[in-house]
């Protein structure tokens, strides 16, 4: 199993052996983002909500107190409120919290599998299963069967410690997957594939059913 969060959305996140998961999800899960004076948030493509913001994959973010600290390429610590934000992205543009409108894309928590990533590996053409970074999942569960998640969709899964999530649909993948990353270069090979064998789709995103906290480790049942 592997558990990461995202303190603001589209770059990098911290890995951790425990994760406090709330009504909203992840506690601290894109909380924050990169906040355009339109109101568009900074991400890997343009939407209604999004603007293409080039490099996000190269800084890094993670808590310290109550508020996230990005680091740059460079190794530059940035916190909320500091004008180096605005001059590394642009005019206006602040480290904003998330208000009445959430920063996520569709569901509160996502998954995969592991069998997942091995399944896409192959489909790649690579001898080792495909760097989960590339999807930014906040939890990867162990599996034997390849995509056997998108069977729990409209199911419930048990964690040790008291958490249960509702999986809700497939998650269709973007150009987010083929960026590079601080460690991983461009691969446009990722969504090509998605789009041709799977619908773009990989992994699933769940609802909240009981907060609780999810320790690196935890068996899974799934109701």
């Amino acid at each position: 199993m592997g558990l990461v969060c995202f303190p603001v959305k589209s770059m990098l996140g911290e890995r951790s052996e425990r994760l406090v998961v709330d009504e909203r999800g992840v506690a601290g899960d894109r909380l924050w983002a990169l906040r355009y004076e339109d109101g568009k948030l900074g991400s890997g493509k343009n939407s209604r909500r999004f603007r293409r913001t080039p490099g996000m994959l190269e800084y890094d973010a993670v808590y310290e107190g109550e508020g996230p600290v990005v680091t740059t390429p460079d190794g530059e610590r940035l916190r909320p409120g500091d004008p180096r934000i605005a001059e590394l992205f642009g005019a206006g543009v602040e480290l904003a919290r998330e208000g009445g409108t959430s920063h996520q894309d569709a569901g509160a928590v996502s998954l995969v599998g592991t069998a997942s990533l091995r399944a896409l590996g192959e489909l790649l053409g690579d001898s080792e299963p495909v760097d989960v970074r590339r999807l930014r999942k906040n939890i990867v569960v162990g599996t034997e069967e390849p995509w056997i998640e998108e069977d729990w969709v409209g199911r419930e899964i048990a964690f040790d410690g008291g958490l249960r999530l509702r999986v809700t649909e497939r998650i269709e993948r973007c150009v987010m997957t083929t960026q590079a990353q601080r460690g991983l270069p461009a691969d446009s090979r990722i969504l090509k594939t998605l789009t041709a064998t799977r619908g773009m789709c990989v992994g699933v995103y769940a609802d909240v059913v009981t907060p609780g906290t999810l320790a690196l480790g935890a068996e899974v049942t799934v109701k």
